[in-house]
């Protein structure tokens, strides 16, 4: 997905109990950015909000998809690249950043609600379970007092939405403001 050329940048400050990345918005605030610092160094992360289209928008409307990677440069353009695994040395620092985004995302933006899935990368599919939405499922489980004050979540499984239960997999996670 490219990026093009960046705009003008929003500052953002969001409280959360955990350590978080400082990050930006880009201007229309659907694309944050934030600098992940780690044992491999500085590494671009890029968190971009796309409006959806699918079965679930009967129910949720609108309906936004969050997709979270890396920035690389691929031609003559920068790309979110979702397939990457960083192995940074700073997960839960990230993780709390990009729940951060989606908390300043839904603050700016009250009636929308956020989907998202990790990505199915190939370690994934050879053990039979999706690793990123196991590793986005402890993230929310690992901060479920402080995300469930402010949020709502649901889970999806084969198709079908229900109240998100810690402890439980999902194909896919839903999130919106309380």
């Amino acid at each position: 997905m490219g990026l093009g050329r960046f705009g003008k940048c929003f500052e953002h400050t969001i409280h959360m109990n955990k350590d978080i990345y400082h990050f930006q918005s880009i201007e229309d605030s659907s694309l944050y950015t934030f600098t992940s610092e780690g044992i491999h160094g500085k590494i671009h992360k890029v968190v971009l909000m796309s409006p959806l289209i699918d079965e679930l928008n009967a129910h949720f409307d609108p309906l936004f998809n969050l997709a979270f990677g890396d920035i690389v440069r691929l031609k003559d353009s920068w790309v979110l690249d979702d397939s990457i695994r960083t192995g940074n040395g700073d997960m839960p620092k990230v993780i709390a950043t990009v729940a951060a985004i989606a908390i300043a995302f839904l603050e700016k933006h009250p009636h929308s609600t956020l989907s998202f899935q990790g990505y199915m990368d190939p370690k994934s599919a050879f053990l039979g379970k999706n690793q990123r939405n196991i590793l986005y499922q402890r993230g929310i489980n690992s901060n479920w007092e402080e995300l469930s004050a402010k949020l709502r979540f649901w889970g999806v499984k084969a198709g079908k939405f229900e109240s998100y239960t810690r402890g439980s997999t999902y194909d896919r996670i839903l999130a919106n403001r309380k």
